[in-house]
């Protein structure tokens, strides 16, 4: 497996759902602050393992999320620093094929429906979630249920018009898109900002949050009065969470303690810790195709890609992930 080089700092990384070997990274200038964005496609079955850059795309802003097509496999959406949600068509470089621009402030978070393979969600710190249609280039849903900064919408795997929402009123929201612009379900799920969400693959009423109080939390859907599990390890926010593909039980995170950490929710517990980066792990992802394999994106410049289940990566080479440099005075 490999350590891959980007040349600003990582804030996403997702594995292709057509293409065993492509993965999307999603990266921004001095931390995303200011500057500008990129967004890279690495075919990861390079000679020696080494990945292999595909395309390439500089933005005006930093680019904080992406999510693949799950209707078209050269494309891909980006949320954008400048509040702009972006799609991108490897076989197309010369730039976006569309830019949809409703959003009043940065975009943090993009999720791309696994059945309403059309629709698009969008989460925004202007406090609103938009559900877009991909094919028409409109808005068609924006929920403002939150009172604060959106961080993340993310669709149900199984409940076609059904979305999970965090923002930083601690609240966790269900929406339905058929059902109207309010939650269906809401709770506090924590105490402090939720940054990221994510639901079970395998179990329609269970969704798991991440929050700046270092913790992972567990909700079951039918009991919806607090947490059935709380994980407790990370040091600092937790920055993202994405359960397993292939395990109805395990989960990734990502924070900013600069570590991942692998779970088990049946065991209650950490499995697994990663320390291979030396800034904060913004990115985190699990192949569909080869159980285990993990991708990590972080502000240290690199992306590192390696089977979870045979130990830690292997040592970064020498020189790879300096600092992000300091924007000119």
């Amino acid at each position: 497996m490999s350590w891959v080089p980007t040349q600003f700092a990582g804030y996403s990384c997702e594995f292709s759902p057509f293409h065993a070997n492509l993965l999307a990274v999603g990266t921004a200038q001095y931390y995303g602050i200011a500057g500008n964005g990129r967004l890279h496609v690495f075919d990861l079955s390079g000679p020696g393992g080494v990945a292999v850059p595909v395309a390439e795309w500089l933005t005006k802003d930093g680019v904080y999320d992406c999510a693949w097509s799950e209707a078209n496999e050269h494309v891909i959406v980006t949320a954008q620093g400048d509040g702009t949600v972006k799609l991108f068509d490897w076989s197309r470089p010369q730039g976006p094929i569309m830019s949809l621009d409703e959003h009043a402030a940065e975009v943090y978070g993009v999720d791309w429906n696994l059945n309403a393979k059309h629709l698009i969600s969008s989460a925004s710190w202007d406090h609103t979630v938009k559900v877009w249609d991909a094919m028409q280039g409109v808005c068609v849903q924006t929920f403002r249920a939150h009172q604060q900064v959106a961080y993340a919408a993310i669709w149900a795997p199984a409940r076609p018009m059904c979305l999970a929402t965090v923002a930083g009123d601690a609240m966790l929201h269900i929406q339905d898109v058929a059902a109207g612009d309010m939650p269906v379900q809401s709770i506090q799920a924590h105490q402090h900002e939720i940054l990221t969400v994510d639901w079970n693959k395998y179990n329609d009423f269970q969704v798991v949050t991440g929050s700046v109080d270092k913790t992972i939390r567990v909700f079951d859907l039918r009991n919806l009065t607090g947490p059935v599990q709380v994980l407790h390890g990370h040091q600092l926010a937790v920055r993202r969470v994405k359960t397993h593909p292939h395990s109805d039980s395990q989960l990734v995170s990502a924070s900013y303690d600069m570590s991942v950490n692998v779970w088990d929710m049946n065991m209650g517990q950490m499995i697994n810790h990663f320390g291979h980066h030396s800034e904060f792990v913004l990115g985190v992802d699990l192949s569909l195709f080869q159980e285990n394999l993990l991708a990590t994106a972080a502000w240290d410049r690199t992306v590192c890609v390696w089977s979870c289940d045979q130990g830690p990566p292997p040592p970064r080479p020498p020189g790879m992930g300096q600092p992000v440099p300091r924007p000119p005075a």
